[in-house]
């Protein structure tokens, strides 16, 4: 847990979690920027493709003569535009065509609500100008840290006079990913700012501005077009028709004038779209500045804190259960629970202009969620292979595995005193066998009876305790617990089947080895189960006077009958079987006489 904590808070300081935070923020914001109404103060006349095909009889290819602008400007004047905003750069003077420049500048004179774009370019070693030398007009702002030394590289608007400028920064500010989320305040130079083409239109209506060097961005609209568009075609159109009545929709607006065509190259990568136009994401600065729409982000804190506490409670799932398949399923329940609240809190949050960035916290609950689960499974799998290498002797394979479900093999669950049937089988005469055969054929003999014997004890739900030469001693009741009726009926009808077996067995034996028989006894009784063993050799098995009893019985067998059970197992199996008294017999280490019983199969049990 402290591992995964500790890489998480490492992994804060990378890029890898803040891509995360970003795709998932970038899917909210897309989802919910089509449930957001945009500011309709705000239009776009783009400079689309269309425009560019249909201006190229009246204005001839782009870049159009700046009398074309002045021309737009000037007739819009009567419809108390708000503003009109160039996201376009003036940056040289048509020397081709002077008079269009002058007529621009003409009608520039003649507005107060007219704004131009510059941008700050990368400063190459060597070059740049003095910021202290720049023109006054430029706006730039200096701080007590800006230094008189200073440099910087600016595309400036020179067809445009300067005593009509009113310029804003245009740049784009993209994240490492390349994704543009955030959109300047204003450019910090070495200590000298300049504010943004959205902020110093913003602030000349006297609105209020964030004091912060960004704002992240909250995007409105559709993905394609967010805000009502006019093409510049159509608008130039009305204008020299003198059909000013059919722009009325223009009127008291915020007028973007901007490039839209893909021939023109001014693409911005967004949460929104692969390809926005740049004027779109200016308008949606400007309505984001104009009605504080801008996201607040929580806290870095504050997502740590969140962090951490879902690292630990993802791990109190493992840690306070001991089941690994409930382990698993409360903390994939918990990781589901906590991952859907994380999304709906976040995109509630979202909608209130609060930004909660949950990809990284999403993907440390899933690490953690992995990690645990890898972990424990590991230690499942082997505690599974030492449970199977040890109980395997003993048990069926799947009664193991059953057993480990119900965490049955627990050493505070296996020792124990218990109600156990123990059953005793042995080969009569086998000293004798053995002298008379090759020892090869002897262990293979006996080999091929014990793989059946106990197919039949492990059938039947037994555990084999041990062999003990040419003897097998399994018993019922533990480590799988059952009414001690059940055990002794699995007891017996493993008896039976023994018996039934040994008769098939002794069909595909040579004539010298037809005398192979055995002799079972079963007894049950009280005893203790559990480990026993020394250090180096642990086993599971039962000590007791009825395991004694079971043995000294499996004893008698030899002249009455290859089965006998006590009394007190006849008793407790009931009516399972027909029984046949075979009399009482004095037993060593006990003080009375012990009365025997032979089972049969009842007829319906057959």
């Amino acid at each position: 847990m402290a591992f995964i904590i500790i890489f998480y808070l490492i992994a804060q300081q990378g890029h890898f979690l803040k891509t995360v935070d970003f795709t998932v923020f970038d899917r909210q914001s897309k989802y919910l920027a089509s449930q957001l109404t945009v500011d309709e103060d705000i239009v776009v006349i783009a400079i689309d493709d269309y425009s560019l095909k249909h201006m190229n009889k009246i204005a001839g290819r782009w870049v159009w003569p700046r009398t074309v602008h002045g021309q737009v400007i000037d007739a819009l004047q009567p419809m108390s535009l708000t503003a009109i905003v160039f996201d376009i750069l003036f940056a040289e003077q048509d020397i081709y065509r002077p008079d269009a420049d002058s007529y621009f500048n003409e009608v520039i004179a003649r507005t107060s609500n007219v704004y131009f774009s510059t941008l700050e370019q990368r400063l190459v070693a060597g070059g740049g100008v003095l910021l202290k030398q720049l023109p006054e007009e430029l706006g730039l702002i200096k701080t007590p840290l800006a230094s008189d030394n200073a440099k910087g590289n600016f595309i400036l608007p020179r067809a445009i006079n300067r005593k009509h400028w009113q310029l804003g920064s245009i740049n784009f500010s993209a994240e490492f990913d390349g994704v543009g989320r955030y959109y300047d305040v204003y450019r910090d130079i070495s200590g000298w700012q300049l504010l943004s083409l959205p902020v110093k239109l913003v602030s000349s209506l006297s609105l209020p501005i964030p004091k912060k060097r960004q704002i992240l961005l909250q995007w409105r609209g559709a993905a394609e077009q967010p805000y009502l568009t006019l093409s510049y075609a159509d608008v130039y159109q009305a204008i020299i028709n003198n059909d000013i009545d059919s722009l009325q929709a223009l009127s008291g607006k915020i007028v973007l004038i901007g490039a839209t065509a893909s021939g023109l190259f001014d693409e911005r990568t967004t949460p929104l779209n692969d390809n926005l136009p740049g004027v779109y994401m200016l308008a949606t600065a400007i309505d984001n500045l104009k009605n504080e729409r801008y996201l607040i982000e929580v806290s870095l804190y504050s997502q740590i804190l969140i962090a951490i506490t879902l690292i630990i409670l993802t791990c109190a799932c493992f840690l306070l259960v001991n089941s690994f398949v409930k382990q698993v399923v409360y903390a994939l329940l918990f990781m589901v629970a906590s991952s859907l609240a994380l999304i709906g809190i976040s995109t509630l949050l979202l909608m209130q202009q609060q930004v909660l960035f949950i990809g990284g916290i999403l993907f440390v609950i899933l690490v953690t969620f992995l990690t645990f689960s890898f972990f424990y499974g590991y230690l499942e799998y082997r505690h599974r292979q030492q449970a199977l290498a040890m109980f395997g002797r003993f048990l069926d394979p799947k009664v193991v595995y059953k057993l480990l479900e119900n965490n049955a093999l627990l050493p505070e669950k296996m020792n124990k005193k218990q109600i156990i049937t123990v059953l005793f089988s042995d080969i009569r005469n086998f000293t004798q066998l053995a002298e008379q055969s090759e020892a090869e054929a002897v262990v293979k003999l006996l080999n091929q009876y014990f793989n059946q014997q106990v197919a039949i004890i492990f059938k039947n739900n037994g555990t084999l305790d041990k062999f003990i030469g040419d003897c097998v001693m399994a018993f019922w009741g533990a480590p799988m617990e059952s009414e001690p009726r059940q055990d002794t009926v699995a007891a017996i009808n493993t008896a039976l089947a023994m018996e039934q077996q040994l008769l098939l067995f002794r069909q595909g034996l040579p004539e010298s080895l037809q005398d192979f028989d055995i002799g079972i006894g079963i007894h049950t009784g009280e005893c203790i189960v559990g480990m026993i063993g020394a250090d180096l050799r642990v086993d599971y098995t039962v000590i007791g006077d009825a395991v004694n009893l079971a043995s000294r019985i499996e004893g008698l067998t030899k002249h009455q009958a290859r089965i006998l059970v006590s009394e007190q197992t006849k008793n407790i199996a009931g009516d399972a079987f027909d029984f046949s008294y075979q009399g009482e017999y004095q037993v060593k280490g006990r003080q009375g006489k012990v009365k025997l019983f032979q089972p049969t199969r009842r007829e319906n049990n057959v």
